[in-house]
Formats: structure tokens, C-alpha cells, sequence
């Protein structure tokens, strides 16, 4: 297998190894779940209690007119704080977005939200490349450490690799702010990598659009679809996940 960044990567299993992966012992793989939902659990906990009170505050008619005001009377310098947070939330990886997206939303509307967000993205991948591209491998080590980029090195074969970072992004509970940190690595140009990952981050941070324009409008049923379904997929992507990078470690 490649070695793009120099890092020994994961070995291929052989078939053995692949054979007992599809198999496995049923209590491990109970526990393992149970261990990723109790995480997904608490990732989820401490997501509501920073967002609640906000939501929270949402349900009054008279807060959601105060806030539009408040959004309104800030004009272009809203959008650019909104902006300028999430870029430094997307750099100073792995601080979680999706408090921001769903500010975001509940500020700018789903697609206005979904269009700053996106922008942010963009600009905090290209940074964050650059930066890469200037200091190399010793930077992402200092950041990320070498568990890290020795557990994420099949992203060096060179012939998948936009499929391969377009899954992970895709995959909820993947940490797509340590993905962003190893795009340099690869043989993926700026221009290439920024859209893959865009289109990957798509879903989900329309997701939290969504719950934020939702809470805003006082549609809580919308709200509490939106909210489950990101659950469920959140939950099968945090249960599958191993599955899914044997397959490209293979």
C-alpha cells in the first residue's frame, strides 16, 4: 500500500483476518456497541445542554421576533461573525459544529445558514491546507499525534482516495476536523479535496440547518423529525463505522 506521508500505514488483512472480522465474537460486538452508543449518547447530551437554552428560548413567539430583529439589525456583520466562528471551529479540530449550524439556521434560514456554513468550510479547508502544504508532517503530528495518522493512513492509496474521503465525510461520528488536517497529505489538490469534503459534510449540516430554522419558526414537530432521524443515522454510522473502514483498510 501507499505511503503517501511517509507514516507506515495499515496493513491489508489478509484473508484469514477478513474472515474472522465478518464473523465475530457476538458479545464483543454487543459491547462495542453499547460502548458507541453510550458515547453517542453523551456526544448528544452535551450538544442538547449547549444548545437547549437557545431552543429553549425559541419557543416564546416574542423571543423569535426579538432574535429576527436582533439578526436584522446586525446586517453583514452577523453573517461574517457566524463565518469567522466557524472556520476557527473547523481549525481548532475536534471542537463539534453543530451548536453553530444550528444557530445558524435558526439566524439565516436553512439554506442561508446552509450556504454560510458551507463558505466556512471552504475557507477553513483551504487554511488548513495551506498551512500543511507549508509545514508538512510534523504539524499534523503536533495536532492530530501519531495514533492518528497511522490509524487513517489507507488514505494514501492513491486510487480511491476522493471515494474513500467522500464516505468519511458522509459517515456521521467520523472526526471529519482530523480528516481535514490529513487532505494535505494525499495526493488530492486543494481544489479537489474541499469539494469532496464539502459535498460529504452536505447532509448533516443541512440537517442542523434544518433543526435551527425549525426551532425559529416554532415548527417543533419538523424539528423533532429532523432531530430523530439524525439520531438514527448517527447511531447506524457510529455501529457500522469499523465495518465500512476494514473495507478500505483491506
Amino acid at each position: 500500500m501507499g505511503d503517501v506521508w511517509g507514516v507506515r500505514g495499515t496493513k491489508a488483512r489478509n484473508a484469514r483476518d477478513i474472515l474472522q472480522y465478518k464473523r465475530p465474537d457476538m458479545q464483543k460486538v454487543n459491547r462495542r456497541f453499547i460502548a458507541f452508543l453510550g458515547f453517542f449518547i453523551v456526544f448528544s447530551g452535551v450538544v442538547a445542554l449547549v444548545t437547549w437554552p437557545f431552543i429553549r428560548e425559541l419557543q416564546s413567539p416574542e423571543y423569535r421576533e426579538a432574535f429576527s430583529a436582533w439578526i436584522t439589525g446586525l446586517g453583514f456583520k452577523g453573517v461574517f461573525v457566524l463565518f469567522a466562528i466557524h472556520v476557527l471551529v473547523v481549525v481548532a479540530a475536534p471542537v463539534p459544529g453543530g451548536p453553530v449550524q444550528i444557530f445558524a439556521g435558526a439566524a439565516y434560514g436553512v439554506w442561508g445558514g446552509l450556504f454560510i456554513i458551507l463558505a466556512a468550510c471552504v475557507a477553513a479547508t483551504a487554511l488548513i491546507f495551506s498551512l500543511v502544504r507549508r509545514f508538512g508532517l510534523p504539524l499534523v503530528r503536533r495536532i492530530l499525534g501519531d495514533n492518528a495518522i497511522n490509524t487513517w493512513s489507507f488514505l494514501s492509496n492513491e486510487k480511491r482516495t476522493s471515494i474513500v474521503v467522500f464516505i468519511l465525510f458522509l459517515i456521521p461520528g467520523t472526526p471529519k476536523s482530523f480528516l481535514v488536517y490529513l487532505g494535505p497529505l494525499t495526493r488530492l489538490s486543494t481544489v479537489q479535496f474541499t469539494l469532496v469534503s464539502v459535498f460529504g459534510r452536505f447532509p448533516a449540516i443541512l440537517s442542523s440547518t434544518a433543526m435551527g430554522y425549525a426551532a425559529m419558526q416554532g415548527n417543533w414537530v419538523l424539528f423533532s423529525v429532523v432531530f430523530g432521524l439524525t439520531a438514527l443515522f448517527g447511531i447506524l454510522g457510529i455501529q457500522f463505522k469499523e465495518r465500512i473502514l476494514c473495507l478500505f483498510r483491506e
